[in-house]
């Protein structure tokens, strides 16, 4: 995931940045790679969230890492370099008031899809005696009262919807993580992270919970959401200050070849990553859990602990991506995810909608649906994602054209 540098910032390993090796990257554009990967992310982590049979082949497909890691440290990389371009035109102020409107907006997404949980299928589960539903939210239906005070304040994080509070989290702290680096540099933040990071290792969070209620708030523990914060914002920071660094390194350089040979990474970083990712490619396949402690295997792979093995794996796959990206984002029958990237927090939220609809459709705790009831929950959820996807960018050309005519008649 780069380097630290010496003069107060992270670099790529040669000509600095986290380029993505194409020559339609200039400063300002749109970068059409990242929204494919990102509409890939979402579709990875939607077939992966569905009760079916699907999810056998998207869960961790690649290597012990999921679409959640992806998502999470993309956005962090394009909220650095959208930042970062609109500090350059309009100032410092205009990015904060820019990443609080953000925020908000993903809060206000978040709280209404708590709100369908809290009212329509926690009241389903209990009519129709919907355990997995039930089991999900546990808490509300214990305490409907401190559940929603704990919800609005994102403390109790049900399944399912603890991702995007960890986003709303991360996005809050970014003006300040932004200027610390702008009076220190990257590298002290990095570093507080990465001890962050580490001590997540060893239950800082379950330290942390053991201290005290916050609010007074007396939330399950089970109940504040599977992924840990303290271990998940080093993925976050380092995405930020990559997006940062190649933003400036472009306009800087404002010459889009200066980013487009090789994305300044060196051929046996490339080299040593496509070996890694390959061997943690065998291992996802291998009885290797057979071989060694399971306590420490758990420990090294751990999902929401962000464990060693997972993050050496996951920067892995990023330095190939970065290399090859452009390549495996080529061919046009993968177009139609760009949209869907572009759209990204509304995707997000129809496939939050879609999973628990899905799951409220078994009566069991471990949802077991028939083969026909999964088919057609693929075929409403995909349909429903790409919808929302094309509505979406519908609806954001279409307020364009009125803006361009509104403009032109101010003009005239």
């Amino acid at each position: 995931m780069g380097s630290v540098s010496n003069t107060g910032g992270i670099t790529g390993p040669e000509t600095g940045g986290a380029a993505v090796g194409t020559a339609s990257l200039k400063s300002g554009s749109r970068l059409i790679e990242l929204d494919i990967l990102r509409g890939f992310l979402l579709l990875w982590m939607t077939l992966t969230h569905l009760p079916t049979k699907a999810n056998i082949i998207s869960n961790q497909t690649f290597g012990f890492v999921s679409g959640a890691e992806g998502f999470i440290f993309l956005a962090g990389f394009m909220v650095g370099q959208l930042e970062s371009r609109k500090e350059s035109r309009a100032g410092a102020a205009a990015t904060v008031r820019d990443i609080g409107r953000r925020t908000w907006r993903i809060y206000v997404y978040h709280s209404a899809l708590v709100a369908l949980a809290f009212t329509v299928f926690a009241k389903f589960s209990v009519a129709y005696h919907r355990m997995a539903i039930q089991n999900l939210l546990s808490y509300y239906l214990q305490d409907s009262k401190h559940a929603v005070i704990a919800a609005a304040l994102l403390l109790y994080r049900p399944s399912l919807m603890d991702i995007l509070p960890m986003y709303i989290v991360f996005m809050a702290l970014t003006p300040v993580a932004r200027r610390i680096a702008h009076r220190w540099g990257w590298d002290p933040l990095v570093y507080a992270s990465f001890g962050i990071w580490a001590a997540a290792q060893f239950g800082l969070r379950a330290w942390l919970y053991r201290q005290g209620r916050l609010f007074g708030l007396d939330v399950p523990e089970t109940s504040t959401g599977a992924f840990d914060l303290y271990a998940w914002q080093l993925l976050w920071l380092v995405a930020l200050a990559l997006g940062t660094i190649y933003a400036e390194r472009l306009r800087e350089a404002n010459d889009a070849h200066a980013a487009d040979d090789g994305s300044g990474l060196q051929p046996w970083l490339v080299r040593l990553s496509l070996v890694v990712a390959g061997c943690f490619l065998v291992l996802r396949y291998s009885p290797i859990d057979r071989l060694m402690d399971p306590n420490v295997y758990g420990w090294l792979i751990d999902k929401w602990h962000l464990g060693p093995a997972r993050v050496i794996n996951f920067t892995a796959i990023t330095v190939v991506l970065v290399r090859f990206g452009t390549r495996i984002a080529s061919p046009r029958f993968l177009r139609p995810l760009a949209a869907m990237g572009q759209a990204s927090l509304e995707v997000f939220s129809v496939h939050v909608f879609c999973c628990l609809c899905g799951v409220a459709l078994s009566h069991d705790a471990d949802p077991n649906l028939p083969l026909w009831q999964q088919a057609l929950l693929l075929v409403f959820t995909l349909s429903a994602l790409f919808a929302t996807a094309y509505f979406v960018r519908w609806k954001r050309a279409r307020g364009r054209s009125a803006a361009q005519a509104g403009l032109a008649l101010a003009v005239n």
